[in-house]
């Protein structure tokens, strides 16, 4: 039987839901529903994430995190701990031994979730907090330590850590949600950092030598370059090439070749410092990207590869042993010497200057370096 009132159009009100609200209601509502949040940390935070979503990939994540944010807010220093069980984030990081300590991979994630709550959250950890004895343990002078942990789906990837030297962080409970949400922020940037990361290294790297390609190296050199002028240091780089390779190829056939770049390019990488970044950049052409050297350094390091591929014996498995050398070029820039402004363009004009001084040793009969150097004219 039907119900007369539905008929009518009075339907029964539902039980338990919310009565009805009018627009003008609502945004009154809206209006009274205010927040008092530090206006610093508010104006800092809201910077950081633009800095954030700019970093192209995870090495300019890290350099957000581990230098540019520490000084953004003022703290003396961060600390980044993140979980890499299977050694993925180990393989993709280049570069990753110059934050030292600041940049810790754990295979074990309970040393991270030991520092906080059952529930991860944000925590301002005090000097008689016994936590202070576990993080920042290379740094001195500091008296408090802001954590925030980083999680994907409730499950801890990593920590960053704060370094203070005093009390002048207001956190509120207004100002914890603040840095709550920027840590989720940091989490969800790290973990589409890392997804990037992997496609990327899939078209970076060479697949015969497994170093970086020539896609990989101009990512590299256009990095290494903001990186050398914010340190102010010299970056130095070699493009070098094996001596006669075109006869080698034709005499041997392309398995030896590919035998011989695959050997030299071993060789090489086993005696470079882990800052160091090599790739291939044609079928039998290298560069290298030395940072913190100079012209000395990198004229010692150069010498050094010269006289060991002089002196190595490759052997290819099927009793021919082959004798190969390299040639090498060389520039060196100095960014107080020669200021640059338009970055890119530098590192198209020390690609182009290095590769001359190749060319230079090629035509003097291999096997050598040639030194050129940099036009005072960079802008």
């Amino acid at each position: 039987m039907v119900d007369e009132r539905d008929l009518n159009g009075v339907n029964e009100e539902i039980q338990g839901a919310p009565p009805a609200v009018s627009r003008a209601e609502l945004r009154e509502r809206r209006l009274a529903e205010t927040v008092t949040v530090n206006r610093y940390l508010y104006l800092q935070t809201q910077q950081l994430e633009h800095m954030l979503l700019e970093a192209t990939d995870l090495q300019a994540l890290l350099e957000v995190l581990l230098v540019s944010m520490p000084r953004h807010f003022s703290f003396r220093v961060a600390e980044l701990w993140l979980y890499d069980p299977e050694n993925v984030l180990s393989e993709l990081i280049v570069g990753g031994q110059r934050y030292g300590h600041s940049l810790q991979l754990h295979r074990d994630a309970f040393i991270m979730q030991e520092l906080y709550e059952l529930e991860p959250d944000v925590v301002l950890l005090s000097p008689t907090d016994s936590r202070m004895f576990e993080v920042l343990k290379s740094e001195q002078g500091i008296d408090y330590a802001l954590l925030m942990p980083l999680t994907d789906s409730g499950r801890m990837i990593g920590s960053l850590h704060l370094g203070l030297q005093d009390d002048t962080l207001i956190v509120g409970e207004q100002e914890e949600q603040l840095i709550a949400h920027l840590a989720a922020m940091i989490s969800a940037c790290f973990k589409s950092a890392v997804s990037r990361q992997q496609v990327s290294q899939l078209t970076m790297l060479d697949p015969l030598t497994q170093i970086s390609n020539l896609r990989g190296f101009e990512k590299d050199i256009t990095r290494e370059i903001a990186r050398a002028r914010r340190a102010d240091q010299a970056l130095t780089i070699l493009i070098l090439e094996i001596d006669e390779f075109d006869d080698l190829y034709e005499h041997y056939g392309e398995r030896s070749g590919q035998f011989v770049v695959k050997k030299v390019a071993e060789r090489i990488s086993s005696d470079l410092r882990a800052t160091d970044m090599m790739a291939r950049l044609s079928r039998s052409k290298f560069a290298l990207l030395i940072p913190g050297s100079g012209e000395m350094l990198g004229q010692e390091i150069a010498e050094r590869m010269r006289d060991d591929i002089e002196g190595f014996a490759v052997d290819d498995g099927r009793g021919a042993v082959l004798q190969v050398t390299v040639s090498i070029g060389m520039v060196t820039w100095e960014p107080q010497q020669y200021p640059a402004v338009d970055l890119p363009h530098l590192a198209r004009q020390m690609e182009g200057v290095a590769g001359k001084a190749l060319a230079s040793s090629q035509a003097k009969g291999g096997n050598r370096i040639t030194l050129s150097r940099l036009s005072t004219l960079i802008v």
